[in-house]
């Protein structure tokens, strides 16, 4: 179904949850973890590296550890709310599906004989996201705050890609000297790339076209400090507005956000602006596809495994005809985790053993998601595409239930991490990931559809 399509009507479809009973629904304690979480995701690392500029501490180097925090906090609401319930949870695939990869993941790691600490920092980039998409659809929340939550996604994400409009344009001096980002990034003990200095860095200059032209380009980063974790959000708030813009034209709300996120036509347009600015191949290559949904219906998120069979073909060619430089390096990630699949390593290394994150130098899956899944855990990094799958078929399933213009467009952030897992290892961890996933696990809610019409 393409995103401009209505979704047709008579497929059988059925909630795919239940709401614990047994506590008041509202789960006030959740919606502010929930908010403290976004706005510690929009704006965690600015604000670790202005409380690092006024007071010199070395402890706000390490400010994205107050995000998992909010993750943990909110699945520990979760657990609580499933343990007070009078009724027994029915799960959806989607929540099996994560919870079966966290459980995978946790074996790997008790497994590992990796030190403890870089298991638990692997650990954590490849199970938090699952475990929150999971809470968040077993919290009991209500409709009014489902719509501030997707508000406060909204509006906080525009703000985010002002701001990164403002410091893309200004002079490099506002990091280097204002700033001071480069102390910032040397102070974190567990930033493998924190020593590279500005202008060395590719969180700020991409030298992926250098080869072919010469140019090194400026990337815009905003409040992130990091240009591919901040991509993915501006694709799902440039969504987002599509979204709301279709509900509004269908007669339906616009998913919470302001009346003028619906009816405000170039909104969306800066949020592509500043996601093209990122320089992120993945925001690039993922317009095509969503071009090409549009147009011809084709490519559906749930058609991840022929997309994955696509990607990695495309990758192994490439490899064998020697483009394993500058913008195809994320290619050659992919291409040597397959071929280290193939070879017989089915468990991986490890948990912790290969990958960006690891003490060993290897080269297998580097710069690849799924690249750094394989080399560590083998065969078990394919379950996030089966996890994809069933988010992107529960979403098409209530688009068609409710005949919602919008959740296809919602459902469409899908392709961007579908590609980033398979070429960005930015496709594992929190930032940069867990909006996209808690948008999803909010629109699917069955609180969503409880009031205010169908939609």
């Amino acid at each position: 179904m393409s995103p401009g399509a209505s979704p047709r009507p008579g497929v059988a479809w059925a909630p795919p949850t239940a709401i614990p009973q047994g506590t008041p629904r509202g789960a006030p304690l959740a919606f502010l973890a929930m908010a403290g979480l976004i706005v510690a995701l929009q704006f965690g690392p600015a604000i670790g590296l202005l409380g690092f500029r006024l007071t010199g501490s070395t402890a706000f180097t390490l400010i994205g550890g107050a995000r998992d925090g909010l993750v943990m906090a909110l699945v520990a609401l979760a657990v609580a709310a499933l343990l007070s319930s009078t009724a027994p949870w029915r799960a959806p695939p989607s929540a099996r599906w994560a919870l079966l990869l966290v459980a995978v993941y946790a074996g790997f790691a008790l497994a590992s004989p990796e030190h403890p600490l870089i298991v638990a920092l692997n650990l954590r980039r490849l199970a938090l996201v699952p475990l929150l998409f999971v809470a968040l659809l077993l919290l009991q929340w209500n409709r009014p705050q489902l719509e501030r939550l997707l508000a406060l996604v909204f509006g906080t994400s525009l703000l985010v890609a002002l701001l990164g409009l403002i410091e893309r344009f200004s002079p490099d001096a506002l990091w280097t000297s204002t700033l001071d980002i480069g102390s910032f990034m040397a102070s974190n003990p567990l930033d493998p790339w924190g020593l590279l200095p500005f202008e060395d860095s590719g969180r700020f200059f991409s030298w992926d076209l250098e080869p072919q032209t010469g140019l090194v380009v400026r990337r815009l980063v905003s409040t992130y400090l990091e240009p591919t974790t901040l991509a993915p959000t501006l694709a799902l708030a440039m969504l987002m507005a599509l979204a709301a813009r279709a509900r509004r034209r269908a007669g339906a709300d616009s998913l919470g956000l302001p009346d003028w996120a619906a009816t405000t036509p170039w909104l969306a347009a800066v949020f592509l602006v500043a996601g093209c600015l990122t320089v992120s191949k993945g925001f690039i290559v993922f317009l095509g596809l969503l071009i090409a949904w549009r147009w011809f219906g084709v490519p559906q998120p749930r058609q991840v495994f022929a997309l994955s069979a696509l990607g990695i073909a495309v990758s192994l060619a490439l490899g064998e005809a020697g483009y394993t430089e500058g913008a195809f390096s994320h290619m050659a990630g992919l291409a040597t985790a397959v071929e280290y699949l193939l070879d017989g390593h089915l468990l991986g290394e490890g948990l912790g053993a290969a990958g960006n994150y690891a003490v060993a130098d290897t080269d297998v899956g580097t710069e690849s998601g799924l690249g750094n899944g394989i080399a560590q855990v083998g065969l078990a990094a394919l379950l996030p595409l089966l996890w994809v799958r069933a988010i992107a078929m529960e979403a098409w399933q209530r688009s068609v239930a409710r005949r919602d213009p919008g959740g296809p467009w919602i459902a469409a952030w899908l392709l961007l991490w579908f590609l980033t897992y398979l070429l960005s290892a930015s496709s594992l961890g929190v930032g940069g990931n867990a909006l996209g996933f808690a948008v999803l696990a909010l629109y699917l809610h069955p609180a969503w559809h409880t009031a205010r019409g169908a939609r």
